[in-house]
């Protein structure tokens, strides 16, 4: 069986495929198989064109090169290589622009100096069409490399993948401490890490500490059939020690390149999305004991771009629901806009009711976008979504209740966007016409300038659906 263990973070995901060596032992109290031989690294950035991927000896050196880099970079203390040391698979430079961090693979260190790259250094290493005289080479910003930190820091808390696979602690030399700064500007305070937490709510787990930090479980785990074969052994890592943080400034230019969105009329078109996603996806809703509570970032489009759970949830309690399914995982020459970004909190209830809510709230009364007011229009279209709703609805044979929505449609008629208001009418929404009928890019909704408020204005109506097979179709605001 191949074993697959992916690590969501809102800017990368780290996938590792592998197998298990059926002798080895483990946790008995941990009901996922043990990874114990890596097939297959992958690791993917949100808006770059391809990912990199490889063997043992590329994730080693991706583990290594990024934490040393991670550490260097926040601690602004140079952390040389050995005199004599082999140059690395996997490296990173940084640029000009410091909100920018190139990532190389297959590419030795002489390369980056000028000299040419010896044609044995990335042979077979990494995916992508790379070989030692074609090396991938990504740039990446100051959230996706933070991101790739912590999806590593993730996977070096699971132990129940790679556990030999361990990553050596150096100690720096005191020769490379910054000795032109104080004892005070070298460690900045702690504080500065906690007024920082709200801006980094973009990349979702981005808290860098100063010092080592207790190991934070995987997020999730999934295993499938397979007849894969099974390459070299594999390991564990030991969590990095970072030195202190950037300023509260620094952070803030790094991670408020993306707007957060607070506009209540989008925030309610995008929760209702994001409901009809996950409701129509989440299958077993038997097998919960305790709510599963996350924290989810949306994109601006509706794709789930992260999550993390809250509360008392459990880490691993993902694979209950759609989460890892619905999660947005870039593909080879496709990238999705992520100017903007919400917050929601979902919970995931033993009973089966799934309850979603802006993380902050609501700052003012959500509305529904241009309306359609017209008294002959609204009479006219009417007649027209009663005709197309009446002509494709078969009954309501579960719901022994009505089943009441609010219907928006644009001015030929399309069914722009549809939302149950009464709790019958979430449950039994197969029963009706509306979820196939939906058309929401018919009104501009999830793209162009206005994101998920309709760029068009559209015609609101009332829609019940009776168990004796009546019909009533009206004006939300009547006539």
């Amino acid at each position: 069986m191949t074993i697959r263990r992916q690590y969501s973070l809102p800017n990368c995901t780290l996938i590792l495929e592998g197998l298990s060596d059926t002798t080895a032992g483990g946790d008995q109290l941990d009901a996922r198989p043990l990874m114990t031989i890596l097939v297959n690294a992958e690791c993917r950035f949100m808006g770059q064109p391809q990912p990199i991927s490889g063997g043992r000896d590329f994730f080693e050196n991706l583990v290594q090169s990024v934490s040393r880099y991670a550490q260097e970079f926040l601690s602004h203390v140079p952390h040389p290589q050995l005199d004599g040391a082999k140059p690395p698979l996997v490296q990173l430079q940084s640029l000009p622009d410091k909100n920018l961090h190139r990532l190389m693979v297959g590419q030795p260190a002489e390369a980056v100096s000028g000299v040419p790259a010896d044609s044995h250094s990335a042979s077979g290493a990494a995916g992508g069409g790379m070989d030692g005289n074609n090396p991938v080479q990504l740039d990446l910003t100051t959230v996706q490399l933070f991101d790739l930190v912590e999806a590593i820091d993730q996977f070096q808390a699971d132990q129940r993948t790679l556990p030999d696979l361990t990553v050596p602690l150096q100690a720096i030399s005191r020769r490379y401490r910054q000795a032109d700064k104080s004892v005070t500007q070298r460690n900045a305070p702690a504080a500065i890490g906690v007024t920082s937490l709200a801006v980094a709510a973009l990349a979702l787990f981005l808290v860098p500490v100063p010092e080592v930090r207790p190991p934070k479980p995987a997020s999730e785990s999934e295993v499938t059939e397979t007849t894969s074969p099974s390459p070299d052994s594999p390991g564990q890592v030991t969590p990095t020690p970072t030195s202190s943080p950037p300023s509260a400034a620094e952070l803030e230019n790094e991670l408020t390149s993306s707007r957060e969105i607070t506009n209540p009329t989008e925030l309610s078109y995008l929760k209702r999305y994001l409901y009809r996603e996950l409701n129509q996806e989440w299958d077993d809703r038997e097998g919960l004991s305790q709510n599963l509570e996350y924290q989810i970032t949306v994109g601006g489009d509706g794709e789930i771009l992260g999550y993390k759970p809250v509360e008392d949830t459990p880490i691993d309690s993902a694979q209950n629901t759609p989460l890892p399914e619905l999660s947005y995982i870039p593909t080879d020459g496709g990238t999705a806009s992520r100017e903007t970004f919400a917050l929601f909190r979902v919970v995931f209830t033993p009973g089966g009711v799934l309850q979603i809510s802006p993380w902050q709230g609501y700052q003012g009364e959500p509305g529904l976008g241009p309306e359609i007011t017209d008294r002959r229009i609204l009479r006219r279209l009417n007649n027209q979504l009663y005709d197309t709703l009446n002509e494709r609805w078969q009954g309501t044979p579960l719901s022994q209740k009505p089943l009441n929505y609010r219907v928006a449609i644009t001015e030929d008629g399309t069914v722009a966007d549809y939302e149950p208001t009464n709790q019958p009418a979430w449950d039994y929404v197969e029963e009706t016409p509306l979820a196939e009928l939906a058309n929401p890019e018919a009104a501009g909704i999830g793209s162009g300038e206005t994101g998920f408020v309709p760029d068009k204005p559209l015609a609101q109506f009332q829609v019940v659906f009776k168990p004796n097979g009546v019909l009533e179709v009206s004006p939300l605001r009547g006539f």
